[in-house]
Protein backbone atom coordinates (compact mmCIF):
# COMPACT_ATOMS: atom_id res chain seq x y z
CA UNK A 1 0.00 0.00 0.00
CA UNK A 2 2.91 2.23 1.10
CA UNK A 3 4.49 1.89 -2.81
CA UNK A 4 1.14 2.31 -4.54
CA UNK A 5 0.22 5.48 -2.28
CA UNK A 6 3.89 6.98 -3.46
CA UNK A 7 3.22 6.36 -7.60
CA UNK A 8 -0.75 8.02 -7.17
CA UNK A 9 1.82 10.98 -5.58
CA UNK A 10 3.87 10.79 -8.54
CA UNK A 11 1.26 10.96 -11.02
CA UNK A 12 -0.75 14.01 -9.35
CA UNK A 13 2.46 16.21 -8.80
CA UNK A 14 4.20 15.82 -12.53
CA UNK A 15 0.93 17.68 -14.13
CA UNK A 16 1.57 19.86 -11.58
CA UNK A 17 5.23 20.86 -12.44
CA UNK A 18 4.31 20.54 -16.46
CA UNK A 19 1.69 23.68 -15.94
CA UNK A 20 4.02 25.42 -14.76
CA UNK A 21 6.71 25.30 -17.33
CA UNK A 22 4.68 25.58 -20.26
CA UNK A 23 3.13 28.71 -18.77
CA UNK A 24 6.66 30.18 -18.09
CA UNK A 25 8.17 29.42 -21.71
CA UNK A 26 4.84 29.56 -24.10
CA UNK A 27 2.22 32.50 -25.40
CA UNK A 28 -0.56 31.44 -26.90
CA UNK A 29 -2.39 34.47 -28.90
CA UNK A 30 -6.05 34.16 -29.74
CA UNK A 31 -8.65 36.66 -30.92
CA UNK A 32 -11.02 37.44 -33.29
CA UNK A 33 -10.71 39.25 -36.68
CA UNK A 34 -14.44 41.50 -37.56
CA UNK A 35 -15.03 43.63 -40.22
CA UNK A 36 -16.11 47.53 -40.80
CA UNK A 37 -20.05 45.62 -39.49
CA UNK A 38 -18.53 44.01 -36.74
CA UNK A 39 -19.61 40.45 -38.37
CA UNK A 40 -16.92 37.82 -38.11
CA UNK A 41 -14.51 37.30 -40.96
CA UNK A 42 -13.94 33.91 -42.14
CA UNK A 43 -10.37 33.07 -43.72
CA UNK A 44 -8.53 36.16 -43.26
CA UNK A 45 -4.59 34.89 -42.90
CA UNK A 46 -3.24 36.20 -39.39
CA UNK A 47 0.71 36.33 -39.33
CA UNK A 48 2.13 36.35 -36.26
CA UNK A 49 6.13 37.74 -35.98
CA UNK A 50 8.31 37.09 -32.41
CA UNK A 51 10.47 40.18 -32.33
CA UNK A 52 12.98 38.31 -31.08
CA UNK A 53 13.64 35.58 -32.48
CA UNK A 54 12.40 36.58 -36.08
CA UNK A 55 9.88 33.61 -36.54
CA UNK A 56 6.97 33.76 -37.96
CA UNK A 57 3.64 31.74 -37.65
CA UNK A 58 0.62 31.73 -39.97
CA UNK A 59 -2.94 30.72 -39.29
CA UNK A 60 -6.68 31.59 -41.16
CA UNK A 61 -9.22 32.59 -38.86
CA UNK A 62 -12.73 29.98 -38.80
CA UNK A 63 -16.37 30.71 -39.73
CA UNK A 64 -16.46 32.43 -36.73
CA UNK A 65 -13.21 34.50 -36.94
CA UNK A 66 -11.26 33.16 -34.42
CA UNK A 67 -7.67 32.28 -34.57
CA UNK A 68 -5.51 30.54 -31.91
CA UNK A 69 -1.19 30.52 -32.15
CA UNK A 70 0.79 28.71 -29.82
CA UNK A 71 4.37 30.30 -29.88
CA UNK A 72 6.94 28.32 -27.88
CA UNK A 73 9.62 30.57 -26.62
CA UNK A 74 8.68 33.63 -28.51
CA UNK A 75 10.25 36.13 -26.10
CA UNK A 76 6.42 37.77 -25.12
CA UNK A 77 6.76 40.58 -27.83
CA UNK A 78 4.93 39.94 -31.42
CA UNK A 79 4.01 41.79 -34.42
CA UNK A 80 0.44 41.03 -35.62
CA UNK A 81 -0.04 41.20 -39.18
CA UNK A 82 -3.85 40.27 -40.65
CA UNK A 83 -4.80 40.52 -44.85
CA UNK A 84 -8.21 39.75 -46.39
CA UNK A 85 -9.36 40.22 -50.02
CA UNK A 86 -11.00 43.86 -50.54
CA UNK A 87 -9.88 44.86 -46.76
CA UNK A 88 -6.50 46.65 -45.83
CA UNK A 89 -3.64 45.04 -43.88
CA UNK A 90 -3.94 45.36 -40.17
CA UNK A 91 -0.82 45.33 -38.04
CA UNK A 92 -0.81 45.18 -34.43
CA UNK A 93 1.75 45.37 -31.70
CA UNK A 94 1.35 42.84 -28.84
CA UNK A 95 3.29 42.32 -25.74
CA UNK A 96 3.18 40.23 -22.38
CA UNK A 97 2.89 42.66 -19.61
CA UNK A 98 2.67 40.07 -16.80
CA UNK A 99 2.74 35.81 -16.55
CA UNK A 100 -0.46 35.62 -18.27
CA UNK A 101 -0.06 32.50 -20.69
CA UNK A 102 -2.64 33.86 -23.18
CA UNK A 103 -2.35 37.12 -25.47
CA UNK A 104 -5.93 38.27 -26.58
CA UNK A 105 -5.49 40.00 -29.70
CA UNK A 106 -8.97 41.52 -31.67
CA UNK A 107 -8.85 43.05 -35.08
CA UNK A 108 -11.18 44.75 -36.91
CA UNK A 109 -10.44 44.87 -40.53
CA UNK A 110 -11.54 48.44 -42.91
CA UNK A 111 -12.22 48.28 -46.04
CA UNK A 112 -9.79 49.41 -48.72
CA UNK A 113 -9.43 49.39 -52.61
CA UNK A 114 -6.51 47.20 -53.73
CA UNK A 115 -5.02 46.48 -57.14
CA UNK A 116 -4.17 42.86 -58.00
CA UNK A 117 -1.05 42.41 -59.90
CA UNK A 118 -1.83 41.06 -63.73
CA UNK A 119 -2.43 37.66 -64.26
CA UNK A 120 -0.37 36.14 -67.53
CA UNK A 121 -2.01 33.23 -68.87
CA UNK A 122 -0.58 31.43 -71.27
CA UNK A 123 -1.82 28.23 -73.17
CA UNK A 124 0.39 24.92 -73.37
CA UNK A 125 0.34 24.43 -77.72
CA UNK A 126 -1.85 21.80 -79.02
CA UNK A 127 0.77 19.04 -80.15
CA UNK A 128 -2.23 17.42 -81.89
CA UNK A 129 -3.13 20.55 -83.92
CA UNK A 130 -0.74 21.32 -87.11
CA UNK A 131 -0.61 25.05 -88.72
CA UNK A 132 -4.17 26.40 -88.86
CA UNK A 133 -5.97 23.84 -86.50
CA UNK A 134 -5.51 21.39 -88.88
CA UNK A 135 -5.36 18.15 -87.15
CA UNK A 136 -3.66 14.86 -88.54
CA UNK A 137 -6.45 12.65 -88.81
CA UNK A 138 -7.95 9.52 -86.89
CA UNK A 139 -4.88 7.34 -86.00
CA UNK A 140 -2.75 9.60 -87.41
CA UNK A 141 0.79 11.49 -85.69
CA UNK A 142 2.40 14.34 -86.92
CA UNK A 143 5.18 16.12 -86.15
CA UNK A 144 4.58 20.73 -87.23
CA UNK A 145 8.80 22.22 -87.92
CA UNK A 146 8.90 25.69 -87.92
CA UNK A 147 11.67 27.76 -90.09
CA UNK A 148 12.79 28.83 -86.92
CA UNK A 149 13.28 24.79 -85.86
CA UNK A 150 14.97 23.77 -88.92
CA UNK A 151 17.94 26.70 -88.53
CA UNK A 152 19.41 25.11 -85.46
CA UNK A 153 19.25 21.85 -87.10
CA UNK A 154 22.29 20.96 -88.70
CA UNK A 155 20.02 19.42 -91.89
CA UNK A 156 19.19 21.07 -95.69
CA UNK A 157 16.33 22.08 -94.89
CA UNK A 158 15.52 23.19 -98.21
CA UNK A 159 15.23 19.19 -98.85
CA UNK A 160 11.48 18.35 -97.94
CA UNK A 161 12.79 14.12 -98.01
CA UNK A 162 15.69 14.81 -95.67
CA UNK A 163 13.27 16.51 -92.98
CA UNK A 164 10.78 14.10 -93.22
CA UNK A 165 13.51 11.77 -91.63
CA UNK A 166 12.87 14.32 -88.37
CA UNK A 167 9.51 12.34 -87.56
CA UNK A 168 9.86 8.86 -85.81
CA UNK A 169 9.28 5.89 -88.00
CA UNK A 170 10.73 7.72 -91.43
CA UNK A 171 13.81 6.13 -92.46
CA UNK A 172 15.82 8.21 -94.86
CA UNK A 173 16.53 6.35 -98.14
CA UNK A 174 19.99 7.97 -99.76
CA UNK A 175 20.07 8.96 -103.45
CA UNK A 176 21.63 6.17 -105.92
CA UNK A 177 23.40 6.45 -109.79
CA UNK A 178 19.42 6.09 -110.95
CA UNK A 179 17.33 7.37 -108.17
CA UNK A 180 16.51 10.06 -106.18
CA UNK A 181 16.45 10.65 -102.47
CA UNK A 182 13.44 9.45 -100.83
CA UNK A 183 11.78 8.21 -97.79
CA UNK A 184 10.19 5.29 -96.49
CA UNK A 185 7.34 5.07 -93.66
CA UNK A 186 6.51 2.00 -91.65
CA UNK A 187 8.48 0.20 -94.01
CA UNK A 188 6.61 1.65 -97.17
CA UNK A 189 7.22 2.43 -100.69
CA UNK A 190 8.68 5.24 -101.30
CA UNK A 191 5.75 6.21 -103.97
CA UNK A 192 3.15 5.26 -101.63
CA UNK A 193 4.06 9.27 -99.70
CA UNK A 194 3.29 12.59 -101.05
CA UNK A 195 4.80 15.95 -100.72
CA UNK A 196 2.77 18.99 -101.36
CA UNK A 197 3.66 22.48 -101.45
CA UNK A 198 1.52 25.20 -100.22
CA UNK A 199 -1.71 22.02 -100.81
CA UNK A 200 -0.16 21.25 -104.22
CA UNK A 201 2.18 18.20 -105.18
CA UNK A 202 5.40 18.90 -105.29
CA UNK A 203 6.80 15.53 -105.94
CA UNK A 204 10.62 15.71 -104.86
CA UNK A 205 11.43 18.86 -105.38
CA UNK A 206 13.96 22.08 -103.42
CA UNK A 207 12.16 24.54 -102.12
CA UNK A 208 14.36 27.84 -100.82
CA UNK A 209 14.90 27.41 -97.21
CA UNK A 210 14.28 31.32 -96.25
CA UNK A 211 11.15 30.69 -98.22
CA UNK A 212 9.45 27.94 -96.10
CA UNK A 213 7.47 29.02 -93.09
CA UNK A 214 6.31 25.46 -91.48
CA UNK A 215 6.30 22.13 -92.64
CA UNK A 216 4.08 19.27 -91.40
CA UNK A 217 5.52 15.57 -91.39
CA UNK A 218 2.15 13.40 -91.34
CA UNK A 219 2.58 9.27 -90.68
CA UNK A 220 0.62 6.34 -89.53
CA UNK A 221 -2.71 7.67 -91.42
CA UNK A 222 -4.98 7.93 -94.67
CA UNK A 223 -6.78 10.61 -95.13
CA UNK A 224 -9.08 10.45 -98.16
CA UNK A 225 -9.29 14.26 -98.45
CA UNK A 226 -6.00 14.31 -99.27
CA UNK A 227 -6.10 11.33 -101.58
CA UNK A 228 -2.59 10.16 -103.59
CA UNK A 229 -1.12 8.67 -100.75
CA UNK A 230 -1.23 5.88 -98.31
CA UNK A 231 2.00 6.31 -96.64
CA UNK A 232 3.58 9.16 -95.25
CA UNK A 233 2.63 13.23 -95.93
CA UNK A 234 5.27 16.07 -95.84
CA UNK A 235 3.13 19.27 -96.50
CA UNK A 236 5.54 23.18 -96.63
CA UNK A 237 4.51 25.93 -96.60
CA UNK A 238 5.42 28.87 -97.85
CA UNK A 239 6.22 32.47 -96.58
CA UNK A 240 3.46 35.57 -97.67
CA UNK A 241 4.28 39.24 -98.26
CA UNK A 242 2.83 41.23 -95.36
CA UNK A 243 1.89 45.17 -95.00
CA UNK A 244 5.91 45.30 -93.46
CA UNK A 245 8.24 44.81 -95.85
CA UNK A 246 10.84 41.88 -94.95
CA UNK A 247 13.78 40.35 -95.97
CA UNK A 248 16.30 37.37 -94.84
CA UNK A 249 19.25 36.17 -95.98
CA UNK A 250 21.55 32.75 -94.78
CA UNK A 251 24.61 31.21 -95.51
CA UNK A 252 26.15 27.57 -94.69
CA UNK A 253 29.03 26.55 -94.66
CA UNK A 254 30.22 22.28 -94.80
CA UNK A 255 33.74 21.96 -95.14
CA UNK A 256 35.13 18.61 -95.42
CA UNK A 257 38.18 20.04 -93.66
CA UNK A 258 36.72 20.05 -90.47
CA UNK A 259 35.05 17.05 -90.07
CA UNK A 260 37.02 14.32 -87.80
CA UNK A 261 35.89 10.71 -87.02
CA UNK A 262 36.89 7.47 -88.54
CA UNK A 263 37.05 8.87 -92.10
CA UNK A 264 39.45 7.47 -94.14
CA UNK A 265 41.85 9.46 -96.79
CA UNK A 266 40.18 7.85 -99.85
CA UNK A 267 37.72 9.67 -101.92
CA UNK A 268 34.80 7.42 -100.33
CA UNK A 269 35.72 8.78 -96.80
CA UNK A 270 36.78 12.16 -97.29
CA UNK A 271 33.01 13.52 -97.61
CA UNK A 272 32.73 16.81 -99.51
CA UNK A 273 32.36 21.25 -99.16
CA UNK A 274 29.37 22.42 -100.12
CA UNK A 275 28.43 26.26 -100.08
CA UNK A 276 24.57 27.69 -99.80
CA UNK A 277 23.84 31.04 -99.84
CA UNK A 278 20.29 32.45 -100.17
CA UNK A 279 17.73 35.03 -99.10
CA UNK A 280 14.08 35.88 -99.20
CA UNK A 281 12.28 39.17 -99.68
CA UNK A 282 8.52 40.15 -99.62
CA UNK A 283 6.39 43.46 -99.18
CA UNK A 284 3.53 44.83 -100.04
CA UNK A 285 2.65 45.58 -103.93
CA UNK A 286 -1.35 47.17 -103.11
CA UNK A 287 -1.49 47.43 -99.14
CA UNK A 288 -3.86 45.33 -97.56
CA UNK A 289 -4.26 43.69 -101.40
CA UNK A 290 -1.79 42.40 -103.02
CA UNK A 291 1.61 40.88 -101.84
CA UNK A 292 4.52 39.89 -102.87
CA UNK A 293 7.31 37.29 -101.84
CA UNK A 294 10.53 35.86 -103.68
CA UNK A 295 13.08 33.80 -102.90
CA UNK A 296 16.24 32.37 -104.45
CA UNK A 297 19.10 30.05 -103.28
CA UNK A 298 22.11 28.84 -104.63
CA UNK A 299 24.54 25.68 -103.79
CA UNK A 300 27.90 24.67 -104.53
CA UNK A 301 29.07 21.18 -104.01
CA UNK A 302 32.61 20.07 -104.50
CA UNK A 303 33.67 15.88 -103.33
CA UNK A 304 35.54 13.55 -104.69
CA UNK A 305 35.58 11.40 -107.24
CA UNK A 306 34.62 7.98 -106.43
CA UNK A 307 36.12 5.43 -108.66
CA UNK A 308 37.70 2.23 -108.53
CA UNK A 309 41.36 3.70 -109.26
CA UNK A 310 41.02 5.56 -106.12
CA UNK A 311 39.71 3.04 -103.85
CA UNK A 312 42.16 1.25 -101.29
CA UNK A 313 42.20 -2.49 -99.55
CA UNK A 314 40.29 -1.02 -96.76
CA UNK A 315 37.14 0.70 -98.56
CA UNK A 316 37.07 -2.76 -101.18
CA UNK A 317 36.67 -5.09 -98.35
CA UNK A 318 33.71 -2.83 -96.98
CA UNK A 319 32.31 -3.01 -100.18
CA UNK A 320 32.58 -6.84 -100.54
CA UNK A 321 35.10 -6.72 -103.19
CA UNK A 322 38.31 -8.40 -103.33
CA UNK A 323 41.67 -6.47 -103.36
CA UNK A 324 43.04 -8.94 -106.04
CA UNK A 325 39.96 -9.07 -108.24
CA UNK A 326 40.26 -5.19 -108.49
CA UNK A 327 43.55 -5.01 -109.08
CA UNK A 328 43.04 -8.05 -111.79
CA UNK A 329 40.41 -5.99 -113.47
CA UNK A 330 42.54 -3.14 -113.63
CA UNK A 331 45.48 -4.81 -114.97
CA UNK A 332 43.40 -6.18 -117.74
CA UNK A 333 41.97 -3.07 -119.07
CA UNK A 334 45.08 -1.46 -119.18
CA UNK A 335 46.81 -4.25 -120.87
CA UNK A 336 43.52 -3.73 -123.47
CA UNK A 337 44.66 -0.61 -124.94
CA UNK A 338 41.79 1.41 -123.54
CA UNK A 339 42.31 4.63 -123.04
CA UNK A 340 41.82 6.26 -119.70
CA UNK A 341 40.47 9.77 -119.60
CA UNK A 342 41.94 12.74 -117.85
CA UNK A 343 39.44 13.50 -115.23
CA UNK A 344 39.35 15.94 -112.36
CA UNK A 345 40.17 14.28 -109.31
CA UNK A 346 36.55 16.26 -107.81
CA UNK A 347 32.93 16.12 -108.56
CA UNK A 348 31.30 19.28 -108.82
CA UNK A 349 27.66 19.61 -108.28
CA UNK A 350 26.05 23.10 -108.40
CA UNK A 351 22.33 24.16 -108.42
CA UNK A 352 20.30 27.24 -108.07
CA UNK A 353 16.14 26.92 -106.87
CA UNK A 354 14.05 29.84 -106.66
CA UNK A 355 10.22 30.74 -105.72
CA UNK A 356 7.95 33.48 -106.05
CA UNK A 357 4.42 33.47 -104.51
CA UNK A 358 2.15 36.33 -105.17
CA UNK A 359 -1.28 36.74 -102.84
CA UNK A 360 -3.96 38.78 -103.92
CA UNK A 361 -6.83 39.13 -101.02
CA UNK A 362 -10.05 40.28 -102.62
CA UNK A 363 -11.97 41.68 -99.74
CA UNK A 364 -12.39 40.88 -96.19
CA UNK A 365 -15.35 38.62 -96.41
CA UNK A 366 -14.13 36.79 -99.64
CA UNK A 367 -16.83 37.69 -101.64
CA UNK A 368 -15.96 41.05 -104.39
CA UNK A 369 -15.62 44.50 -102.62
CA UNK A 370 -17.44 47.82 -103.69
CA UNK A 371 -16.06 50.77 -102.41
CA UNK A 372 -17.93 54.48 -102.48
CA UNK A 373 -15.95 57.35 -102.69
CA UNK A 374 -17.09 60.54 -101.01
CA UNK A 375 -15.95 63.90 -101.27
CA UNK A 376 -17.64 66.47 -98.55
CA UNK A 377 -20.34 65.49 -96.02
CA UNK A 378 -23.04 63.46 -98.87
CA UNK A 379 -25.56 60.91 -97.82
CA UNK A 380 -25.76 58.22 -100.25
CA UNK A 381 -26.72 55.41 -98.19
CA UNK A 382 -30.53 54.89 -96.95
CA UNK A 383 -32.01 52.30 -95.02
CA UNK A 384 -35.22 50.68 -96.48
CA UNK A 385 -37.87 48.25 -94.54
CA UNK A 386 -37.65 44.72 -94.04
CA UNK A 387 -38.89 42.55 -97.23
CA UNK A 388 -38.41 46.03 -99.43
CA UNK A 389 -37.32 45.07 -103.21
CA UNK A 390 -36.33 47.31 -106.67
CA UNK A 391 -40.00 48.15 -107.61
CA UNK A 392 -40.75 49.79 -104.22
CA UNK A 393 -37.77 52.44 -104.92
CA UNK A 394 -39.90 55.36 -107.02
CA UNK A 395 -37.01 58.15 -107.19
CA UNK A 396 -33.75 59.42 -106.05
CA UNK A 397 -33.90 62.42 -103.73
CA UNK A 398 -30.04 63.58 -103.19
CA UNK A 399 -30.06 66.33 -100.18
CA UNK A 400 -27.17 68.49 -99.12
CA UNK A 401 -26.06 68.80 -95.40
CA UNK A 402 -23.79 71.38 -93.98
CA UNK A 403 -20.78 69.44 -91.73
CA UNK A 404 -20.55 71.12 -88.19
CA UNK A 405 -17.71 73.01 -86.96
CA UNK A 406 -14.83 71.33 -85.28
CA UNK A 407 -14.89 72.10 -81.65
CA UNK A 408 -13.55 75.85 -80.59
CA UNK A 409 -13.41 76.27 -84.40
CA UNK A 410 -15.65 78.99 -86.19
CA UNK A 411 -18.60 77.97 -88.37
CA UNK A 412 -17.70 78.64 -92.31
CA UNK A 413 -20.36 79.63 -94.08
CA UNK A 414 -21.10 76.57 -96.45
CA UNK A 415 -20.82 76.34 -100.32
CA UNK A 416 -22.69 74.50 -102.81
CA UNK A 417 -22.58 70.92 -103.67
CA UNK A 418 -22.32 70.12 -107.49
CA UNK A 419 -23.68 66.72 -108.23
CA UNK A 420 -22.39 65.71 -111.84
CA UNK A 421 -22.54 62.13 -112.32
CA UNK A 422 -24.25 59.22 -110.38
CA UNK A 423 -22.56 55.89 -111.73
CA UNK A 424 -25.04 53.30 -110.05
CA UNK A 425 -27.88 53.04 -107.72
CA UNK A 426 -28.62 49.88 -105.92
CA UNK A 427 -30.08 47.56 -103.59
CA UNK A 428 -27.49 44.44 -101.68
CA UNK A 429 -28.88 41.37 -101.12
CA UNK A 430 -28.76 39.34 -98.34
CA UNK A 431 -25.30 38.37 -98.66
CA UNK A 432 -24.20 42.24 -99.14
CA UNK A 433 -23.60 42.20 -102.89
CA UNK A 434 -24.92 44.16 -105.56
CA UNK A 435 -28.28 44.09 -107.19
CA UNK A 436 -28.38 45.25 -110.79
CA UNK A 437 -28.32 48.96 -111.01
CA UNK A 438 -31.74 50.92 -111.52
CA UNK A 439 -30.32 54.49 -112.23
CA UNK A 440 -27.09 55.82 -114.05
CA UNK A 441 -27.11 59.91 -114.11
CA UNK A 442 -24.85 62.35 -115.71
CA UNK A 443 -25.32 66.02 -115.87
CA UNK A 444 -25.20 69.27 -113.49
CA UNK A 445 -27.04 69.70 -110.49
CA UNK A 446 -26.57 72.58 -107.65
CA UNK A 447 -27.53 71.34 -104.56
CA UNK A 448 -27.37 73.94 -101.00
CA UNK A 449 -26.77 73.26 -97.86
CA UNK A 450 -30.53 73.59 -96.28
CA UNK A 451 -32.04 74.09 -99.22
CA UNK A 452 -34.34 72.35 -102.25
CA UNK A 453 -33.71 68.40 -102.69
CA UNK A 454 -32.65 67.07 -106.01
CA UNK A 455 -34.37 64.34 -106.98
CA UNK A 456 -34.37 62.12 -109.94
CA UNK A 457 -37.14 59.67 -111.15
CA UNK A 458 -36.85 56.07 -111.29
CA UNK A 459 -38.90 54.80 -114.33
Amino acid sequence: MRALAAAVALVLIVPAGLRAQVGATTDIITGVVTGPDSAPVSGAQVQVISLESEVARTRTTDARGRFTIVFPDGGGQYRLIVRYIGMAPATLAIARQADEDRLVANVQLQPAAVTLEAVEVRARPNRGRGVGGETAGPGGTQRVLTAEQLERLPIDAADLNLVATLAPGVVGLAATDSTEAAFSVAGQRPTANNVTLDGLSYGSGSVPQDAIRTTRIVTNTYDVARGQFSGGLVAATTRSGTNEPQAAFTYNLRDRALAWGAADRSAFGQGATQNQLGGGIGGPLVQNRLFVFGSLQGRWNNQPLTALTSADAAVLERYGVNADSANRFLALVDSSGLPFPAVSADRATDNAVGLMRLDWIASDRGLRQYRIVRDGCVRIATPLPAGSSARDVRALRVRAFERPPAEGAARVEPTPVRLRRINSLFLLDDRYEPQASLLTWQGTATIAAGGAPFELPIR
